[in-house]
């Protein structure tokens, strides 16, 4: 039988608490996002929550390594049709609504 010996989770920094120390070298399990600025940073840090929490329920000779990235900005073609963040700063760049490039 096949079995899933490591999953990766692209998430997103939006699920990390950005009121954390930012001079911290990694963040950890105790840096969770509190949804504050929104319904985004609440689904992605809920859904990152609801992988760790499947994994720690399984039984141990079914559990798997998970890895989750937390990416700031995502840049290649869109899966998806409609707005998304990371798409609309690009976009916002190209037709000139933001004037000069952020300091990113």
């Amino acid at each position: 039988m096949h079995k899933c010996k490591r999953m990766v989770l692209t998430s997103s920094v939006n699920a990390m608490d950005a009121k954390a120390d930012k001079k911290q070298a990694k963040f950890t399990s105790a840096d969770w996002s509190d949804g504050y600025r929104g319904a985004y940073d609440k689904s992605k840090t809920l859904a990152e929550k609801a992988a760790w929490d499947f994994l720690e329920k399984l039984p141990e000779n079914e559990r798997f390594e998970l890895v989750t990235i937390n990416p700031a900005f995502v840049m290649g073609p869109a899966l998806v049709k409609g707005n998304f963040s990371s798409a609309d700063f690009i976009n916002d760049v190209l037709t000139g609504k933001i004037k000069k490039c952020p300091k990113i």
